[in-house]
């Protein structure tokens, strides 16, 4: 008996900007892109707002849990590669 494929899962990250400026959003696409292939993503797609970056990461991995924690690092690195400064909402 076949296994079904793996579904993919669409992970929304949304990231507020600093109050320094604003990384270049094509510079952004090619570090997400990197960081999407070395973390197992399937693909990354970013839209730049004057007040903050959403990122949809899709992954196919067995659990959602999973696939957000890939989500996660994929956003965390590709922000890490162009040095961009976020500010952290309080919880």
């Amino acid at each position: 008996m076949e296994t079904p494929p793996e579904r993919p899962f669409n992970i929304t990250v949304t990231v507020p900007k600093s109050d320094g400026p604003p990384p270049d959003p094509a510079e952004f696409a090619v570090a997400a892109d990197q960081a999407a292939s070395q973390r197992g993503a399937d693909g990354i797609i970013s839209a730049h707002t004057a007040e903050q970056i959403i990122c949809v990461v899709t992954v196919t991995e067995a659990t959602p849990v999973a696939a957000t924690a890939i989500a996660l690092a994929v956003v965390s690195d590709a922000l890490s590669r162009v040095q961009v400064r976020v500010r952290l909402a309080p919880a």
